[in-house]
């Protein structure tokens, strides 16, 4: 076998490594909505009792540790959202957007006593989340695809 057939067969075991792991990638279908539904909470709960808050806050970081296991028990991985490549922009997009959307609810509550406010946003924001989620998905499988590194 010649060097340029030896590279050429490296090459192709490594785009079949590439293209078998973003099979792998893909969370289970309710995986993105609980997510959503997760952040989204987060923000309704804002304007709560402290007391409240607190439970939440616990009950939120719990159910961030499941997601995390869950996700890694189903595809065998665990990558940051905001590693380089097309999935930085739509996890910077999407904790903007959450930002936002959090900032406003509290806002609009304790500025203009709107007490719904919070919910609302928290119900956009878990929409907003749960479509994010699998647009990152998306673009996570297409970067493997393409052969940009975990």
């Amino acid at each position: 076998m010649t060097r340029d057939q030896d590279t050429l067969r490296m090459l192709a075991e490594v785009e079949a490594a590439n293209a078998d792991l973003a099979r792998r990638a893909k969370a289970p279908l309710w995986y993105h909505p609980a997510l959503g539904l997760l952040v989204g909470a987060l923000i309704a709960v804002q304007g709560q009792p402290t007391s409240i808050l607190l439970v939440f806050y616990a009950a939120y970081i719990a159910g961030l540790a499941l997601l995390v296991r869950a996700y890694k028990r189903h595809t065998g991985l665990w990558v940051s959202g905001y590693r380089a490549g097309r999935t930085r922009w739509v996890a910077l997009g999407l904790a903007t957007l959450t930002m936002i959307g959090g900032v406003i609810a509290v806002w609009l509550l304790r500025e203009r006593g709107l007490t719904a406010a919070p919910l609302i946003f928290g119900a956009i924001v878990a929409v907003i989340v749960t479509v994010g989620g699998f647009v990152w998905e998306a673009a996570f499988r297409a970067d493997l695809r393409d052969g940009r590194p975990l």
